[in-house]
């Protein structure tokens, strides 16, 4: 379906590579090898211009590597929310840079996507909060893309980090967030997570449980009519998005590994119901008065500090990237791609 190549700057190609350490590791989250090597002749050429163009703006951008990352909970300034929004854009780079390189082939970006591998893998160990992680998959498929250029003491890191990720959401023990929880998105987010980490672990019994919690969450979060529960509970198009976007990344992830995670039996097509439930407000047919009745006392406080978003008319746009992704899995909902504008990032990953 995409087509497009960009030019290799020439100059740009000379310098930053580092001796690395090939791997023979098949794992992967998102991306297998093979494709990760062709994706320069399936990303049109302004997606890739624009990828090199969003690397390059950031090659110089230092580290913000932190042991814990928290925003979940907090109003703008408040806690330690400023310092983990940097620390969460290096896991957003590490997926920039590691596409930018590969769609352009400047090595430069694939130095500065393992650069951040290298600096967090060693330092970072999972939280468990599904929010305040939810960008951890962002670094996992740039991981996918770069993985031949770790260093060796990096590259042995991959397998027990991903492994704890995938235990972190899987293990209830672990669990942040009260029982609630397990109902709305906060769990769609724990469900993509544990996806990432259990494929990229390479183990089939963490694979067989993250199918479970997706099949079992779907279940419980998308209803008879195609509405989720975060909507009953949130009053929001932007938390329906949020919900079915984790679960649309989980389903790709299995597509990638030869699994139909999306066309379960177990749940009936209930995610392409979502889509279609959500599909007049995202085409604009309906409109929707975002969190007025709202059952969560912190939509209210953000309203208050007039938190982007969180009042007014919800914006269709916001659902830009869950259409791209859900047209990657079902034909059906392709004629949706072309009303929206999805991020470079999404529009190179999620490509036919």
């Amino acid at each position: 379906m995409l087509r497009g190549l960009v030019a290799t700057p020439a100059l740009l190609l000379m310098g930053m590579h580092k001796a690395t350490a090939k791997t023979s590791a098949t794992t992967f989250a998102l991306t297998p090898p093979v494709l990760a090597a062709s994706l320069a002749a399936h990303t049109p050429a302004d997606v890739a211009r624009q990828l090199a163009a969003d690397a390059e703006a950031q090659l110089t951008r230092g580290m913000n590597v932190r042991a814990l990352v928290h925003t979940q909970g907090l109003l703008p300034h408040e806690g330690e929310r400023d310092a983990s929004l940097l620390a969460q854009k290096d896991w957003r780079q590490t997926l920039t840079q590691a596409l930018a390189f590969r769609v352009s082939g400047v090595a430069a970006y694939g130095d500065k996507a393992a650069a951040y591998i290298e600096a967090w893998l060693p330092a970072y160990r999972s939280s468990a909060n599904p929010v305040d992680e939810t960008d951890l998959t962002r670094f996992l498929f740039g991981l996918d893309l770069v993985r031949d250029r770790l260093h060796p003491s990096a590259a042995a890191l991959v397998q027990p980090f991903a492994e704890d990720l995938a235990r972190a959401y899987l293990d209830p023990d672990r669990r942040v967030g009260d029982d609630s929880t397990l109902l709305n998105n906060w769990h769609s987010h724990r469900v993509k997570l544990a996806t990432a980490g259990a494929y990229l672990s390479g183990k089939p019994a963490l694979i067989a449980e993250a199918r479970r919690a997706f099949v079992a969450h779907v279940a419980s979060n998308v209803r008879d009519d195609g509405s989720t529960y975060d909507f009953a509970q949130r009053d929001a198009m932007h938390y329906v998005v949020y919900t079915l976007e984790p679960l649309l990344m989980a389903a790709s992830m299995a597509r990638a590994h030869g699994q139909d995670w999306y066309g379960a039996q177990e749940i009936a097509g209930r995610l392409p119901m979502a889509l279609q439930w959500l599909g007049p407000y995202a085409r604009g047919e309906r409109e929707h008065e975002e969190f007025v009745r709202s059952s969560v006392k912190f939509d209210a406080r953000r309203a208050a500090a007039k938190v982007k978003g969180y009042s007014g008319l919800w914006e269709p746009a916001e659902a830009a990237d869950l259409y791209w992704i859900a047209a990657h899995l079902d034909v059906l909902f392709a004629p949706m791609v072309a009303r929206f504008q999805a991020r470079p990032t999404t529009r190179a990953l999620f490509a036919g």
